[in-house]
């Protein structure tokens, strides 16, 4: 049986073609987003962190000695905001996602179900700290690219 930081940064790792749907509630308005996503991982000996190389790069850090059943994981922003997301394994391929997101106001709860070694998903909610209230959902597809 794989552990689940081995188990993290094998199947996140690898190049792939996402489509992301977002629907914002109150407005009724849905986007649709396509890009090619390259996804990096790292044991990292400090803490646990998220950096994006370019437009399509993404660097994952993971630290193993903090990984038993949270990953806390730093991430800056383009607006220079540090993000503590916090990654929870609900089940062998199903993960929860927690931050906090736009001046600590809403969260972003994420799910990332693993169908296999291709294929995951992930479907997401923004709600208000304050009320409760759902402002939006997203919906996104992950699909493995073959080197």
């Amino acid at each position: 049986m794989i552990s689940t930081s081995d188990f993290f940064t094998v199947s996140f790792q690898g190049k792939w073609f996402t489509q992301t749907n977002t629907h914002l509630l109150k407005e009724k308005k849905q986007k649709v987003f396509l890009k090619e996503l390259c996804i990096l991982t790292n044991k990292a000996k400090d803490k646990s962190s998220i950096t994006k190389k370019d437009e399509n790069s993404v660097i994952i850090n993971i630290d193993n000695r903090n990984f038993i059943k949270l990953l806390k994981v730093h991430k800056q922003t383009k607006l220079r905001v540090t993000i503590n997301a916090i990654f929870q394994p609900i089940n062998y391929n199903l993960f929860k996602i927690n931050y906090s997101i736009i001046k600590n106001k809403y969260i972003y709860e994420e799910y990332i179900y693993f169908v296999n070694n291709n294929l995951m998903f992930s479907m997401g909610l923004v709600k208000s700290i304050y009320n409760n209230k759902y402002y939006g959902t997203v919906v996104t597809s992950y699909i493995r690219l073959m080197s």
